[in-house]
């Protein structure tokens, strides 16, 4: 398919895309861009995704750039970080990487201790760890597009 075909399709605001590897039966739209490395915590499989007004949904989950370095070197600055929206019904454990809001900040970081009203967070780049309640989880860190 040819560049402007593909920039005419990504105007009309919804383009179903579908990533290699997933079989015809869960495939609903055409071929034309697959992210060539896709890691899942969750092992998850990622079958499709979507471009509404600029922003990327995949399949329910969406796309945000990594920036810091608090959690290299698991995620560098520039890497594409698939995250699925929380749910108070999400299970959570430690280990998992988390998007988070304290004091206005958007943060990412692992999950480091599970307690009755908060978690620890802490970046795999940091030494020491923050309280943050629960109610402050955006959503769950479920892969990484790794930049080149």
């Amino acid at each position: 398919m040819k560049r402007g075909v593909i920039a005419g399709l990504i105007a009309l605001a919804v383009l179903v895309l579908s990533i290699s590897g997933c079989s015809k039966n869960e495939i609903t739209g055409a071929a034309v861009i697959a992210p060539s490395s896709v890691v899942f915590d969750s092992g998850e499989k990622l079958c499709e995704y979507k471009l509404v007004d600029g922003n990327v949904i995949v399949d329910g989950v969406s796309l945000a750039k990594a920036l810091g370095s608090s959690m290299r070197p698991t995620i560098q600055t520039g890497d594409t970080l698939l995250i699925k929206p929380y749910t108070s019904d999400t299970p959570l454990r430690e280990g998992m990487i988390v998007s988070y809001t304290t004091d206005g900040q958007d943060q990412v970081h692992r999950i480091d201790g599970l307690y009755v009203n908060f978690f620890m967070a802490k970046g795999d780049n940091s030494e020491t760890a923050e309280k943050v309640p629960y109610s402050a989880i955006n959503g769950i860190v479920v892969g990484v597009l790794f930049k080149e």
